[in-house]
């Protein structure tokens, strides 16, 4: 009898780690200092990720910066061919097909201003690894940079670690975070070069380098866990509004989702 009990608890247990989604966690930290005339206070940004069953839902929340004052939501059903973006303080949504361009979806005025920016960068695998989270992790050093017309501004170096040694398909986020920066002219050079950055970001150390002037700061992976998902984490909350187009201010909004501005 007691050998019966011990094998369905182990049944069981093992059933719901299985067929549970995992939740993973971090948190992005920026010192309070003195900036461009304001003083800004310590920054300590949420960023969380459920993946399912080819799914995935990410959410940053908590800048509460005049740059950066929007907690947004994404989610990347492939089953469903469609991408969720969710404005949580507006509490508004729009639900984007994978088969139809992405700037479609975006008002004409912001899509007129494409041809002048474009995102560049490069990617260097470091030789030297690192152990993180009990991992151990290869080590790429990022550099990125926007150009408007003929002037390169708005610089950051990372230094990330990353493994693919995780309990979740981290692919899936990638194919997320690709279809963010499609709707930032990004160099198509230098998205071949981030593509081959093979594992998740666990942790990274940034220098950002806004006109002239130097912030660091870091990001780190809290906690990696198997979960039961909150009801409609991957799906559209409730009396939300639906949204048919991205604004020039969303487009503003999302940039600093994936190109952080933590300045004021």
């Amino acid at each position: 009898m007691k050998t019966n009990i011990t094998f369905l608890f182990i049944f069981f247990f093992t059933y719901t780690v299985v067929h549970a989604d995992v939740y993973v966690k971090g948190i992005l930290h920026v010192d309070s200092g003195y900036r461009y005339g304001h003083n800004v206070p310590e920054i300590n940004a949420i960023q969380e990720w459920w993946f399912g069953k080819d799914k995935v839902t990410y959410m940053s929340t908590g800048w509460n910066l005049w740059a950066m004052n929007t907690d947004w939501r994404f989610t990347l059903d492939r089953e469903k061919k469609r991408i969720l973006v969710i404005n949580l303080n507006n509490a508004t949504f729009m639900d984007v097909s994978l088969h139809k361009d992405p700037l479609s979806y975006v008002d004409p005025s912001y899509v007129k201003l494409l041809p002048d920016l474009q995102f560049n960068g490069t990617v260097e695998k470091q030789r030297e690894k690192k152990n993180f989270l009990e991992k151990i992790c290869d080590i790429y050093k990022v550099n990125e940079w926007l150009m408007e017309v003929d002037l390169r501004f708005y610089e950051r170096v990372r230094t990330i670690l990353v493994t693919p040694d995780v309990l979740f398909e981290w692919q899936l986020f990638n194919e997320l975070f690709h279809w963010i920066r499609s709707f930032f002219n990004p160099q198509p050079s230098y998205v071949s070069e981030l593509r081959k950055i093979n594992g998740f970001i666990v942790k990274s150390d940034e220098v950002f380098m806004p006109r002239g002037g130097r912030l660091r700061w870091d990001f780190k992976i809290l906690e990696i866990s198997h979960k039961k998902a909150p009801a409609n984490i991957y799906g559209i909350p409730i009396n939300y509004k639906r949204q048919e187009r991205f604004s020039q201010r969303d487009m503003t909004s999302i940039r600093t989702v994936v190109y952080p501005w933590p300045i004021y």
